[in-house]
């Protein structure tokens, strides 16, 4: 069976990206952030199963994919199916063709689907995106939690929400609805993430469902080169989960 929801988004996003075809954008950042920083390109330079996105002196130089299990289930009196799949992939990031961090991911998600016909309705996908940075050097590990949920039942459609920690600072991650002009995207997508530390602005990255939007990547001058790897990876990871919800 076709996913309704599924089916509806893939035709919006094409009407998007043919009208979005005609100029690129950016999307809102918060002041303290965009008037300290530059905005670094993303460009995928390879395909593969991991895509190796290079912006700036921050590069991906390989990955692989690990095992894929998946599950489902439906009642004998009910139209809904629940399904669960998980997944796991690694690659090592480089900066400054020096500097090197370790990153491996794991996406846990859920689904609930009701059958209408010859369609399906997506009630709601929650996925559970985990990120695990080991820098050279560091004898704590940086872990990274996206909370990203989709579907019918879901407020906008779409909600996500997450943090990065070594478990003495924490950074919050903020989904980013808006472009720099003001305007909304259709169904208001996700275009990118903001990360705060103490509520201060610090790094972003713009991954948009849009394939015709650019991907860029902001990291604010003040921080030292170790937090600036740590953000670009943790960009660079989030490009690769935008990459593997697409698929989906």
């Amino acid at each position: 069976m076709k996913n309704l929801f599924t089916l509806i988004i893939g035709l919006i996003l094409i009407s998007a990206t043919v009208v979005n075809s005609y100029g690129q954008k950016i999307m809102r950042l918060e002041n303290e952030l965009k008037s300290n920083s530059s905005p670094m390109e993303a460009k995928r330079k390879a395909f593969g199963t991991v895509g190796k996105y290079q912006f700036g002196p921050y590069r991906i130089v390989s990955g692989k994919t690990g095992w894929t299990s998946t599950r489902s289930s439906t009642g004998f009196f009910s139209s809904e199916t629940k399904s669960e799949s998980k997944k796991k992939s690694s690659f090592l990031f480089v900066a400054n063709d020096r500097d090197s961090v370790q990153v491996s991911t794991s996406t846990n998600t859920k689904t609930s689907e009701t059958e209408k016909g010859d369609f399906s309705i997506l009630n709601v996908s929650s996925d559970n995106y985990m990120a695990s940075f080991s820098l050279k050097g560091d004898t704590a590990d940086w872990k990274m939690i996206i909370v990203a949920k989709r579907g019918a039942i879901v407020r906008n459609n779409f909600s996500a929400e997450g943090i990065l920690t070594n478990g003495v600072k924490t950074i919050h991650i903020r989904e980013v609805r808006e472009w720099e002009d003001g305007k909304v995207p259709f169904l208001k997508l996700i275009l990118g993430y903001e990360f705060f530390l103490d509520q201060h602005s610090i790094a972003a990255v713009q991954s948009s469902p849009d394939g015709f939007q650019k991907k860029y990547v902001w990291l604010h001058q003040n921080l030292d080169e170790k937090m600036k790897v740590l953000l670009a990876a943790a960009s660079a990871s989030v490009m690769l989960y935008t990459e593997e919800t697409l698929a989906n």
